[in-house]
């Protein structure tokens, strides 16, 4: 599928569903819903909420590069493309009401459990499901429930563990070579319109136990759960390394690119240096000349592994640093430098 000519083709439609981070919208296709990601946090069953800030681009970036990374792999998914800062257009899916976790340490809930210390490596992944159902507080499932409840079949249930642990090696890798341990995560899978179990919903920080390979230092939505502080910044620093593939020399790999960057002040804003630039043009006989908007360009060269993800750094550099997200928009281009030109 274009992912290009699929954006254009596509609009949002009438809210579906909304939960405690996302919401879901209908696309003028009907196969293809679209996913936006919210700032809101929540954790201990809604007890505990608050906002992130940034957190819904945050993890809409990370989604989208884990998804095509886990794609281009061989594990098959509902991702198609990412819309905007915060909204991805996916496969519609019926969603299999279980959540699917996956350990490597023992953390969270599971320390609790079993007395394990949180830290201690586990002999090899363990996969673990849960009922998807907030009422009953997400319980613990055995196979044999799972059959009992009619949430899926043996042959199902094996299926989802496969691919479980197909990502995890996977996201193992990845990590492994940013610098993070990949603690444990949870998986939602969903059944596309042939009945082919599928990866579904989201994988960021808020699903995901992140720890820096270093420092042992927790980047994920543990600093939200446990009040650590600096929650926004671990977020950014999980896209950072996300986007981030590092060849043998500590460089990011991948081509590189030349970028153009063009700020300007929005719609609305008093532009000063555009009224007197237009007075100018007036005066020097270009009447013509007419809503005149001064603006800066910025230009550099990025490495980045794609193009989608050059354009993920660089949305993050422009909202970070080369504009007042208040006061002024941005657009950019950007084009893959030949090699010795």
């Amino acid at each position: 599928m274009d992912q290009q000519r699929t954006k254009q083709s596509v609009s949002k439609g009438e809210k579906l569903y909304e939960g405690k981070a996302k919401v879901v919208y209908t696309t003028s296709d009907p196969d293809l819903v679209l996913i936006e990601f919210k700032d809101d946090a929540t954790a201990f069953d809604g007890k505990k909420r608050g906002i992130i800030a940034d957190k819904g681009t945050r993890n809409a970036a990370i989604t989208a590069v884990l998804y095509r990374y886990l794609q281009e792999r061989g594990v098959p998914g509902h991702f198609v493309a990412q819309i905007d800062d915060r909204t991805l257009l996916v496969r519609k899916v019926r969603i299999i009401p279980l959540e699917v976790v996956v350990r490597n340490i023992a953390a969270g809930s599971f320390s609790r459990r079993l007395g394990w210390p949180e830290g201690q490596t586990l002999t090899q992944p363990l996969v673990e499901f849960f009922y998807k159902d907030d009422a009953l507080g997400d319980p613990l499932l055995t196979d044999e429930h799972i059959r009992l409840l009619g949430l899926a079949t043996e042959e199902e249930v094996a299926r989802l563990k496969e691919l479980a642990l197909q990502v995890n090696q996977l996201l193992q890798h990845f990590w492994s070579e940013r610098g993070i341990v990949l603690v444990d995560f949870k998986l939602e899978f969903g059944k596309d319109s042939a009945g082919r179990i599928v990866l579904a919903d989201e994988i960021s920080p808020d699903t995901c136990r992140l720890w820096d390979a270093a420092t042992g230092e927790k980047l994920d939505k543990d600093r939200f759960r446990r009040d650590l502080g600096r929650v926004e910044e671990a977020y950014a620093e999980i896209l950072r390394r996300a986007l981030q593939g590092r060849g043998e020399d500590g460089d990011v790999a991948g081509p590189r690119f030349a970028v153009r960057v063009l700020v300007r002040l929005k719609e609305g804003v008093l532009d000063p240096q555009g009224q007197a630039v237009e007075s100018a043009l007036q005066a020097l006989g270009y009447p013509q000349a007419r809503d005149v908007r001064v603006g800066k360009v910025i230009v550099f060269s990025l490495a980045a592994p794609d193009q989608q993800a050059a354009g993920q750094v660089i949305d993050e550099i422009c909202r970070r640093l080369l504009a007042n997200p208040v006061m002024e928009e941005y657009s950019y281009e950007l084009k893959e430098e030949v090699t010795g030109a």
